[in-house]
């Protein structure tokens, strides 16, 4: 089997673990917050599911696949992402929305 070509970015996996759960987290929000109940309860739920996912994911890599290996870093980058992105719109997009209303 050939093995697909090196970018040459050390980590790049993490960066794309990392900005699916940024995405992926946001988005959760937007659409939390369309439905009017966003608050710190809701965004951590958010945030939570996403950390559960991201373990799923990982565990299931583990236990069904013998090409793949769940990574605890795979697990850290998620929650990052998730995290970065709860922040971000709590204090960024809330506080912008709550600024024009």
């Amino acid at each position: 089997m050939k093995e697909l070509p090196s970018l040459g970015v050390s980590g790049l996996d993490k960066y794309v673990h990392f900005t699916f759960h940024f995405i992926f987290t946001m988005l959760w929000m937007f659409y939390v917050n369309s439905r009017k109940i966003i608050d710190d309860k809701s965004i951590l739920k958010v945030v939570f599911a996403s950390l559960i996912f991201g373990i799923t994911i990982e565990v299931l890599q583990e236990l069904l696949t013998i090409t793949r290996k769940a990574d605890l870093k795979d697990v850290l980058a998620n929650f990052t992402g998730a995290i970065i992105a709860a922040i971000l719109f709590k204090y960024c997009y809330i506080k912008m929305f709550q600024r024009n209303t």
